[in-house]
């Protein structure tokens, strides 16, 4: 494409479209193991040929830039009225190599890509410790692959409708637990597992519970060859649909109890996991921040995986051994709804004038525990009362009274109960004075001569209320940003981000750091992302001034009926707005519709010329009745005063601007004497097959044998059925080396050539060795 788009000066553009802003859809592989170095695929809408590209956090060496590569795809079944009318995306690949140094910390990293014309907010990398894979994608039905035990397997449910099996020995008695890393990473998959024995029958199966990953643990009952399965639970699949599926027998901590415990004591802590004893003590961290970290338990020589705990700085008690105790604030309180209906009572001294901030931590450190907080007093009338909605329930209550007071923890549902029902009480006093700044996102796009805005959210504590003062490091030239503070109360901010037409079209990184009065000192802080326990910090935004797109591609709404297996046309203007180079074209990587296999060339409209034709091949498969709607993109190369090149493009889902029609039957016919063959290597077969031509069409027609990348050996020598012919026959060729697997059919396709353009119509075979 580079010797096609040579560079255009243009020194004034009256007018301007609006750019194709980029979008990252994801990485695959979607982690790596440290100590090893990754060939990544990171698939996104209008990266064009090279986009800038970063990994967030320490330990991993990436790229600047990315490269294009040939995207893998596979079409997958037929999809039907109306799922074939909803909008889809087609992400193209981008290559590269990051080198995941030893010294890399097993857990997410974020990372970043941008363009001229914009940048994307990150998306999730994994580092892990075990063996790793990449699944080697094929097209067709599910072929088990053969791995060993510990691994962690890179795949992707691709096409729709894809399963994908993966074999593995185990003996009698052993455990092994399967894991997979998909929405926790971004992945749109909802993955269902399922493990078979050599037979068939299923051992075990797991679905992903609302939001999160299916995890199974299974005891091999015998021994033998397992298969473990993993599908999208509602069928679907595509490119993005990315996950990391975890195989391992070793030391796994899956559960602990108590959920926490105090900075740098000693917990004795019930462990339920794979390979692990039933108890354990632990030393706390001592340097560690009070909330939700991962910690690693020492068992024997063995470090077992992160676990999540919660640090607390306060006393803690445990319901089993002080549920009788009377406790006296500020204190952390651990416990569970062990059965179905109980209510864990605790008693609290309360002195007149305290104000109790009562915090109940459960489903965000991994517990069941639908939480119901009651607070009574010693005549046990009810004083307050809080119960879990989307987060764990909390409130302030202020002691009215010296005496004491009885605080319940139960589930809202009386059904529900058992030892994964666990919980913390935090009763501590307010919090202190102060505030945390959070990203809303860390990419903000600013068109050159126009603006961009980035949400900034405020977390005020224990009663904090003043202005906070704002600054942003790393602000490029020709770029400003307002409102340079924060108003006292207020939560949360839009920053404005201006460039003027002096602003270089480039990617920046910014800090946004925001100063308050404390105590009447100013307390510094800076604005970040939120993040999971395990994730590195993301402290930066990319900030990308961006070059809108000068022409328009502009069509006037037609619409007629188009037979399948044949070309579709239709002509578009450029409204160039003082661009004069060239213009490449193609099919867009954001259609109205799924294409539903209709494919387009890329064609190059040479400079000045604002008239052109577009082609569209309609598959001889297609589902008739439907309406095509095919859209296309034009790419351009910009260069700037300074003689910097930037790839630009536009595309429109506009009606006018669609390549339109309703499908209709083909008109060629392909029928084979036999829908199945045997292929025996070194032997040759013959394909009988009868044409028949539709009204109009004449002329010879030539025969080809398509097969899959993954079958090889297998050949066919194109042969043709004259023009007065409707017989005709292909010789297929199985060489000595003929390999599959022969998990797909073949097509036999014919191809008939009037006025230059194609007519096709394809038959599918059942090939077997």
């Amino acid at each position: 494409m580079r010797n096609r788009l040579a560079p255009w000066l243009f020194l004034f553009v009256p007018v301007f479209a609006a750019a194709n802003p980029p979008s990252a859809s994801y990485i695959f592989p979607a982690g790596g193991q440290r100590g090893t170095k990754v060939a990544v695929r990171v698939g996104g809408l209008f990266l064009h040929q090279k986009c800038g590209f970063e990994m967030l956090g320490p330990g991993i060496k990436a790229p600047a830039f990315l490269t294009r590569a040939t995207t893998t795809w596979f079409e997958g079944p037929l999809l039907p009225l109306p799922d074939s009318q909803r909008q889809e995306d087609y992400p193209k690949d981008m290559a590269g190599t990051l080198d995941i140094t030893a010294s890399a910390t097993p857990g997410i990293y974020a990372w970043r890509v941008w363009t001229a014309q914009g940048a994307t907010p990150s998306m999730k990398f994994q580092v892990g410790d075990l063996p790793e894979i990449v699944e080697n994608e094929i097209d067709g039905d599910p072929v088990p692959a053969k791995v060993t035990l510990p691994v962690t397997i890179n795949g992707r449910i691709f096409p729709r409708e894809d399963i994908d099996v993966y074999s593995f020995s185990a003996r009698k008695g052993q455990s092994v637990r399967c894991e997979v890393h998909a929405a926790r990473l971004g992945s749109p998959l909802d993955a269902r597992l399922e493990v078979r024995d050599s037979q068939g029958r299923r051992i075990a199966e797991s679905d992903a519970p609302t939001g999160g990953d299916p995890v199974l643990r299974f005891t091999a009952p015998a021994d033998g060859e397992y298969h473990i399965r993993i599908d999208d639970v509602r069928r679907t699949g595509g490119q993005a649909f990315v996950y990391r599926l975890t195989l391992s027998s070793d030391l796994h901590v899956e559960r602990v109890y108590p959920l926490g415990g105090q900075r740098g004591k000693s917990v004795d802590f019930e462990i339920v996991g794979q390979n692990a004893p039933p108890r354990i003590t632990h030393v706390m961290r001592k340097q560690a921040d009070a909330g939700r970290h991962l910690d690693h338990f020492k068992i024997g020589t063995k470090y077992s995986n992160p676990a999540l705990l919660d640090l607390d700085e306060f006393p803690e008690f445990v319901f089993e051994k002080d549920a009788t105790k009377a406790i006296a604030y500020p204190a952390v309180l651990n416990g569970r709804i062990a059965k179905p209906g109980d209510v864990n009572p605790w008693k609290l001294q309360g002195k007149k004038g305290d104000t109790w901030n009562v915090d109940l931590r459960a489903t965000r450190l991994g517990s069941r525990l639908d939480g119901v907080v009651t607070i009574l007093d010693s005549a046990g009338k009810q004083m307050a009362r809080a119960e879990a909605g989307a987060n764990d329930p909390s409130l302030t209550f202020k002691v009215p009274a010296d005496g004491a007071y009885t605080v319940q923890v139960q589930d809202r549902f009386r059904s529900r109960g058992g030892p994964e029902f666990a919980y913390r009480l935090r009763i501590a006093p307010p919090e202190k004075v102060g505030f945390r700044l959070w990203l809303a996102s860390d990419a903000v796009t600013v068109p050159r001569k126009g603006t961009g805005k980035l949400k900034l959210n405020v977390d005020r504590l224990g009663g904090f209320k003043e202005p906070i003062r704002l600054t942003v490091q790393g602000l490029p030239k020709g770029v400003t940003v307002a409102p340079a503070q924060i108003n006292a109360n207020q939560t949360t901010v839009d920053l404005t981000f201006k460039a003027d037409d002096s602003a270089k079209i480039a990617a920046t990184r910014l800090m946004i750091l925001g100063v308050g009065k404390i105590a009447g000192a100013d307390s510094n802080r800076t604005a970040k992302l939120r993040r999971a326990p395990g994730a590195h910090t993301v402290d930066s935004v990319r900030l990308a001034v961006a070059l809108p797109t000068p022409f328009v591609i502009k069509g006037v709404y037609d619409m007629g009926f188009a037979p399948r297996g044949g070309i579709h046309k239709r002509t578009y203007k450029i409204e160039r707005n003082g661009f004069d180079g060239p213009i490449v074209v193609s099919l867009t990587d954001k259609q109205a519709r799924h294409l539903q296999g209709v494919t387009g060339p890329t064609i190059t409209v040479p400079a000045g010329v604002s008239n052109f034709t577009y082609s569209a091949f309609l598959p001889p498969w297609m589902e008739t009745g439907r309406t095509c709607r095919v859209c296309v993109m034009g790419v351009g190369v910009v260069k700037e005063p300074d003689g910097s090149l930037h790839e630009v493009s536009f595309s429109s889902v506009n009606q006018n601007e669609q390549l339109v029609c309703v499908v209709g039957p083909g008109r060629l016919a392909l029928e084979t004497e036999r829908t199945s063959y045997t292929a025996i290597p070194g032997k040759q077969f013959t394909i009988a097959v009868k044409i028949n031509r539709g009204q109009g069409v004449q002329g010879p027609v030539e025969l080809e044998l398509v097969t899959p990348s993954h079958l090889r050996g297998l050949t066919g020598m194109k042969a043709t059925v004259g023009a007065k012919e409707a017989r005709g026959q292909l010789i297929i060729t199985c060489d000595k080396t003929l390999s599959g697997p022969f998990n797909m059919p073949v097509i036999v396709r014919a191809t008939l050539r009037q006025n230059g353009e194609p007519i096709v119509a394809e038959a599918r075979l059942d090939v077997q060795p």
